[in-house]
């Protein structure tokens, strides 16, 4: 919101006129050759902001600690400055919550699910892929049960040429993709396999070995 600058408006002294003329201008957007560039530019980044936006949620939602959702930011929020519940949520009640709040919504009902495995007493392991792309891929299991995995840096990944042969060993056992119904895993898991759907995975332990 414009008034978090707090320079010709702000939360306590708000300017009505300024706060529309800002507003009218931001909606008319950049016309021309520089609004061509604009949308070129936001086409270009989509997959790695569609990335980083997923993997931030995933992690944030299945790492230790509790989760702190705020309201509105379940699904997409696209703004340029940090969430805010002092306003009404911009959306209707029936409004499609897209990718990311299918994500949100997996991972807490799994964490309701499966309360051990995230709550008190519960573990943390780092887990290391392997392959020429391993450092674009950053995972964890909890408790033995669940793996999270997420995809960093994206843009350089696409850069160097993708995932290649790249592999996350699991823990032992079988493990389903709890994004994805129906595609299990086990073993040394082809990354470009785990993340075919969504840039991020969230398994969980359905078989022992």
């Amino acid at each position: 919101h414009v008034r978090e600058a707090g320079l010709l408006t702000s939360w306590t002294e708000q300017e009505p006129a300024y706060e529309e003329a800002v507003a009218a201008f931001v909606s008319a957007g950049p016309c021309g050759a520089p609004g061509e560039h604009v949308v070129a530019l936001r086409g270009a980044l989509e997959p790695h902001i569609r990335a980083n936006v997923l993997g931030t949620a995933l992690v944030q939602l299945t790492m230790p600690g509790v989760p702190d959702v705020y309201q509105g930011t379940e699904g997409e929020y696209l703004a340029l400055v940090d969430p805010d519940n002092r306003r009404p949520v911009r959306f209707p009640p029936s409004a499609d919550p897209g990718e990311k709040g299918e994500v949100t919504a997996a991972a807490l009902r799994l964490r309701a699910r499966r309360p051990g495995v995230f709550g008190e007493g519960a573990t943390y392991a780092p887990l290391t892929a392997e392959g020429p792309a391993a450092g674009h891929c950053v995972a964890f299991a909890r408790s033995g049960e669940v793996v999270t995995a997420v995809t960093r840096l994206s843009l350089r990944l696409a850069e160097a040429g993708g995932w290649g042969d790249t592999v996350l060993p699991l823990p032992g056992g079988r493990w389903s993709d709890v994004l994805s119904p129906g595609r299990e895993f086990e073993g040394h898991a082809r990354v470009g396999e785990l993340f075919g759907r969504l840039p991020v995975a969230l398994l969980e332990r359905v078989a022992a070995d």
